[in-house]
């Protein structure tokens, strides 16, 4: 062999050896990376799409922050976050269901999905399983008074929705109203709103009216409103969801039903509930998990407002307390699994138990029975089609608009 062979031969063996040890590094990094697989069935279909996507989007957005900024280890490894997804349809069984086929796939680490009837579901499963669940979407009390140990909420209690308005119209109206008639979706959770509401409601003089039911998801709640309507009540305030709570303001407007406030659960925070009614959503108050006032940071988002301006960024909208409540759940998780230095679910679960830290969201910390008793809801108003927050006077970005008139 020529020496300009034997020299193009020495050059090419040595540019072997350097690929061999060029695709090494990559395999080198990968053993030093930890992926930790997240279940999330929520529902992308069906009745509850709407307040799902929304969920899923904050789940998207904690996941994509934490492998950003993510600077903890453990056993020498650095952690990265993958969550997979499953559409449960907006249907409990269903949502029940996918939750073990996460756990026939060894997935044992849970993110809720949204609505009080599906977790209800996933929380029996859970229990059964011995996974360990994370909850954003299901905020009945009914849930943690089963003595459940492996289902933590990151919410206030439903049984807070109704009453926050309640106590913000009591603080803030002038003058202030004499009854509140309550009507509400015939679900679960709905109902527990309803019946925190009015118990707060009496509570404080106010003289209630109803309630009156109405099917859940239904889009025709004409035959709950002529039950109240000769009572003529000042505020009207519903326990619903996004489809109920469109068809309450316009068939009130239909039927010629006129109070000084309407006054919603779930419904009017949602960005579309402005874009729908037009000027039927203007004033109408909200009751909601989150506001970018909410006092508060941590790590990962900084602050709330640095949450939604980040949210918006990414996303191309407001962010909305579903969005937050998802991403807060999220967070929880990811803390205890650093806490607990430790994917095993018997030990995440403990180190849930005793989580207690301030966050984007506001505070996070879970009593006996899995739920975030010690976080405040908000009450927002449309005003001008935005969403602002009006209560409690400390987070306030504007005054309460009272009466409503249309």
């Amino acid at each position: 062999m020529s020496k300009k062979r034997k020299s193009i031969a020495a050059t090419i063996a040595a540019s072997s050896l350097l690929m061999v040890g060029v695709y090494s590094i990559p395999a080198a990094s990968a053993a030093d990376v930890l992926t930790i697989t997240i279940g999330a069935s929520v529902p992308l279909t069906g009745s509850l799409a709407k307040e799902g996507l929304l969920t899923k989007e904050g789940y998207q957005f904690c996941q994509e922050k934490v492998n950003a900024l993510s600077t903890s280890t453990i056993n020498g490894k650095k952690k990265q976050i993958e969550i997979v997804y499953q559409d449960d349809t907006s249907k409990p069984d269903i949502a029940a269901q996918n939750l073990s086929k996460f756990n026939d796939k060894g997935i044992k680490l849970i993110l809720s999905s949204y609505g009080s009837a599906n977790v209800n579901a996933q929380a029996a499963v859970v229990e059964i399983n011995k996974q360990t669940m994370v909850d954003s979407g299901g905020a009945d009390d009914a849930i943690f008074n089963k003595g459940y140990t492996r289902t933590f909420n990151v919410m206030s209690p439903a049984s807070e929705y109704a009453s926050s308005m309640v106590k913000a119209i009591a603080e803030l109206a002038k003058p202030k109203p004499v009854s509140i008639a309550f009507l509400s979706a015939d679900d679960g959770f709905s109902k527990t709103v309803t019946a925190g509401g009015i118990k707060t409601a009496k509570s404080l003089g106010f003289t209630v009216i109803g309630p009156e039911y109405f099917p859940n998801a239904t889009s025709d709640v004409s035959a709950a409103l002529n039950k109240i309507k000769a009572s003529k009540p000042d505020v009207i305030l519903g326990s619903v969801h996004f489809v109920e709570g469109v068809a309450l303001i316009k068939q009130s407007k239909e039927l010629g039903i006129v109070p000084k406030s309407f006054a919603e659960t779930v419904a009017p925070p949602i960005l579309d509930f402005a874009t729908t009614l037009g000027a039927l959503a203007e004033n109408v108050l909200g009751s909601s998990q989150w506001t970018s006032t909410a006092k508060g940071q941590d790590r990962y988002f900084g602050n709330a407002k640095n949450y939604a301006a980040e949210f918006k960024a990414k996303f191309g909208h407001e962010a909305t307390y579903h969005n937050a409540e998802a991403s807060a759940a999220c967070l929880a998780m990811v803390y205890s699994i650093e806490k607990a230095k430790s994917i095993d679910a018997d030990k995440v679960r403990s180190a849930l138990s005793t989580l207690d830290m301030l966050s984007f969201y506001g505070k996070i910390k879970f009593d006996s029975t899995g739920q975030n008793t010690y976080k405040p809801m908000s009450v927002i108003q449309i005003q001008k089609g935005k969403i602002v927050t009006v209560w409690p006077r400390r987070d306030a970005e504007a005054k309460m608009l009272w009466p409503y008139v249309k």
